[in-house]
């Protein structure tokens, strides 16, 4: 299932760094994602205990990378359509690549898309997730006011990051919380994720529209 061409912006800038912890999208998938795998399978399950698995969510996964947490999304899911956005084209084919690898084609939907411009209709989704990716958000507050506009209300805006203390040290991100307030969120639970064991190294928001 090859990427679906989105709602590119004309200074769509080149993968690497700006756009991922790791030199580009194959060494992120080797490295990165390859550790972390167990974190998005997490990350599903705590997903899974705050919506109705049940339903038949429409679910967008804004920074998707290689795919890892849209196609556990799927699985946790079984009802649901998971859209996964990426800005960076390599990544999407690698997304694109691992949906056809796991026969997910029919529910996953692979697409080129900037948090800033997301090629979605206004109050057309139930569930917007991310993971690792808002503290590269060039404007935080214009990605999450983005989000804000793609929700049905009531949805729900439910992220993980990393601790704001590395957001500031490896792009100078405002913090977490900051950036949903300004993108137009007041309705927002904070929250840890504990993994692996006892260690709380992530941190996330679930905000409502």
């Amino acid at each position: 299932m090859p990427p679906e061409p989105g709602a590119q912006p004309p200074d769509h800038p080149a993968p690497g760094w700006a756009t991922c912890s790791a030199p580009g999208a194959r060494a992120y998938e080797a490295t990165v994602d390859r550790l972390l795998g167990g974190l998005y399978q997490r990350f599903a399950r705590d997903l899974g205990t705050r919506l109705d698995r049940r339903a038949a969510l429409h679910i967008i996964d804004v920074g998707a990378g290689p795919g890892s947490l849209a196609t556990a999304l799927a699985r946790t899911f079984p009802h649901s359509t998971i859209t996964a956005v990426d800005l960076d084209p390599a990544m999407a084919a690698l997304a694109a690549a691992r949906v056809d690898r796991e026969a997910l084609g029919d529910r996953v939907r692979v697409t080129l898309g900037d948090v800033g411009a997301l090629p979605l209709s206004e109050g057309s989704v139930d569930v917007v997730t991310s993971s690792f990716s808002v503290h590269h958000w060039p404007d935080a507050a214009a990605g999450f006011a983005e989000v804000h506009r793609v929700l049905r209300p009531r949805g729900r805006a439910i992220i993980y990051d990393l601790p704001d203390w590395w957001g500031r040290f490896e792009t100078r991100a405002p913090a977490l919380l900051e950036g949903a307030r300004a993108g137009g969120f007041s309705s927002i639970e904070v929250g840890r994720v504990r993994w692996p064991g006892p260690l709380a190294v992530v941190q996330l928001i679930d905000a409502t529209r």
